[in-house]
């Protein structure tokens, strides 16, 4: 009964798409956080697909240390993290620097607050009654590793944006790509030259019961939680994984440029 009520709706996904060299992912949103930026390759293909680039404060000396991109970036935050060398650089390249004071809110969550209002100012959402918004989405590196707290709340920001279906949010770190798969089922289409095998579903905050089908371990309504059954260090073993979730869950993948 559990998987009937749930199967009703698939949420399909091709994180992968944004590291693709060839063709183009649905348009996305790239914000570039904190952390020493040590993978140049998966780097330079995430800045050559978005649409947009944003670097939240101190990400700047990460982009300025690796690469001096000189490219359009708009960096906002509280701007007590960007060294004074660094926002020299940016203006004379006439890069748009925002500063934001108020503390209520993380710098993620600042340039998550600008995209709104571009795409505002773009026309391509129209926030009336019943009306379809269409939607950036959005990629966040380096999004994990580093200290721990940034990490969680990196991925608690997985859970404050799940009610945004319109577009997708995908956490992008030196070696995985992490999701938030929302209560329902899911398929999520795996290019094999671009991610994997190993993957993991992780049910962060409360107890999930998972059905798989396209793992090397699948599971039948088996109830994961921390402190019990967990699963990590499993294996795609097929290109589209099925996944019926009664409870957010995390899904990460290997990233694997053969």
């Amino acid at each position: 009964m559990l998987k009937k009520n749930l199967i009703n709706l698939i949420t399909h996904w091709s994180p992968a798409n944004i590291l693709a060299k060839e063709g183009k992912p649905k348009k996305f949103c790239l914000i570039v956080l904190n952390q020493p930026i040590t993978q140049i390759e998966y780097f330079n293909r995430l800045w050559d697909n978005a649409s947009f680039k944003f670097v939240a404060d101190g990400g700047s000396n990460r982009i300025y240390d690796a690469f001096k991109h000189d490219q359009t970036i708009l960096a906002r935050g509280d701007l007590d993290s960007i060294r004074p060398e660094v926002r020299s650089y940016y203006e004379s390249k006439r890069v748009t620097i925002t500063k934001v004071s108020e503390q209520d809110t993380t710098d993620f969550m600042k340039c998550i607050s600008l995209l709104k209002e571009k795409e505002e100012k773009l026309g391509q959402i129209v926030c009336e009654l019943n009306t379809f918004c269409w939607k950036y989405d959005i990629v966040a590196t380096p999004a994990l590793g580093g200290r721990f707290d940034q990490t969680i709340a990196n991925i608690n920001m997985l859970y404050l944006l799940k009610d945004q279906v319109e577009r997708k949010f995908i956490l992008v770190s030196d070696e995985n790509l992490t999701m938030l798969l929302d209560k329902g089922a899911h398929h999520i289409h795996c290019q094999p030259k671009l991610e994997g095998p190993t993957c993991g579903i992780m049910p962060i905050g409360s107890p999930a019961t998972l059905t798989t089908k396209g793992l090397k371990w699948d599971m039948d309504e088996l109830k994961c939680e921390f402190g019990g059954m967990v699963s990590t260090s499993n294996a795609i073993d097929n290109d589209i994984i099925e996944i019926v979730t009664d409870s957010p869950v995390v899904w990460t993948i290997e990233i694997n440029l053969s």
